[in-house]
């Protein structure tokens, strides 16, 4: 096992009984060990004659890591962070609640199935109005078509 490991073996019981002491939001177990050896890593790095006395090492790896818990308690109990303490949701929990804005690729294949069928079974002269009406221009006889058409898909709705 390397020292770092070793040391932080050390003083996990400190990290443990934070977790108990505190809460914050969406943290597991394996977060606490996660922020428990970046601030032991900081530590060390700030001073790392701490290794060899292990007394001291004690004291400043608990002050230090329950001030950098208590920073984000305050940091999770901030009015100015409303959004975060909002309930967290996993979208795909929720994905069919939510309206997609358009149609669907099965609703659009349908639809589009649906049009082709409708203008397979036009004559010549419809068929040339049907092109003016997809492509948005005006003609005599624009609404019975439009009605038609309506009639026709009545069923997708």
């Amino acid at each position: 096992m390397m020292e770092f490991e070793k040391v932080y073996t050390d003083v996990r019981g400190i990290v443990h009984k934070a977790r108990k002491d505190f809460y914050i939001k969406l943290w597991e177990k394996s977060d606490w060990d996660q922020e428990g050896m970046m601030t032991l890593y900081q530590l060390l790095a700030a001073h790392p004659n701490l290794i060899e006395e292990k007394d001291k090492l004690y004291r400043y790896f608990k002050v230090k890591f329950r001030n950098h818990v208590m920073d984000v308690v305050r940091k999770q109990e901030s009015q100015k962070r409303k959004f975060d303490r909002m309930s967290h949701e996993d979208i795909h929990d929720l994905s069919h609640m939510v309206k997609a804005p358009g149609l669907v690729n099965d609703e659009f294949v349908l639809l589009r199935d649906m049009m082709k069928t409708y203008r397979n079974q036009l004559n010549d002269e419809q068929l040339e109005q049907y092109e003016k009406l997809i492509s948005g221009q005006s003609f005599s006889g624009r609404r019975k078509m439009v009605r038609d058409l309506q009639e026709y898909l009545k069923d997708f709705k």
